[in-house]
C-alpha cells in the first residue's frame, strides 16, 4: 500500500466546512485538482452513491462513498483490475470557529502499488492543493 496525507486547520466551523466539503459535484469552483465532476446518482453525498471526477493529467475516475458521517467524514473508494484507490475526507472540530481538515489517498493491490509510486508526487500535491483549495474557500466566504 502507498498512502500519502495531509491535515491543516481551517478558521470556519465544522458544519461551513461540511457543507463546502461535501458537496462533491462544485469541487471544480474550487479547486484546480478537479476540472469536472459527473454525477452518477444524486448530487447531494450518499452512502453508496457514485461520481465519476476528472483531474488534470489523469484519467477519469468513478468513486463510490463507502463511509459517510456528516458532518465528520466521508470515504470513497474506486476499484480496477489490480487496483482500489481510497481516499478519506475527515473533518474535527477544534472549537467554535476551527476545523481540523485531514485528506489521505490510499493506493493499494498490485497494480496500486506500481501506480501509487508512479504519481505519487502528483498524488501528494493534489491532495496538499486541494486541502490549501478549501481552506481559502472556506475562510474567503
Amino acid at each position: 500500500m502507498t498512502k500519502f496525507s495531509t491535515s491543516l486547520t481551517l478558521n470556519a466551523s465544522q458544519e461551513a466546512t461540511w457543507k463546502v466539503l461535501s458537496d462533491v459535484a462544485h469541487w471544480h469552483e474550487w479547486t484546480p485538482t478537479v476540472t469536472k465532476v459527473e454525477v452518477l446518482n444524486t448530487p447531494e453525498i450518499k452512502l453508496s452513491n457514485r461520481y465519476k471526477v476528472f483531474q488534470p493529467k489523469l484519467q477519469p475516475v468513478e468513486w463510490k462513498v463507502t463511509v459517510l458521517t456528516p458532518p465528520s467524514n466521508f470515504t470513497w473508494e474506486s476499484r480496477s483490475p489490480g487496483m482500489h484507490m481510497v481516499a478519506e475526507h475527515i473533518l474535527t472540530s477544534k472549537g467554535t470557529n476551527q476545523t481540523e481538515l485531514t485528506l489521505t489517498f490510499a493506493f493499494n493491490g498490485w497494480l496500486g502499488s506500481f501506480i501509487g509510486k508512479m504519481y505519487g508526487k502528483l498524488t501528494a500535491e493534489y491532495i496538499q492543493t486541494e486541502a490549501q483549495s478549501l481552506k481559502k474557500r472556506i475562510e474567503s466566504s
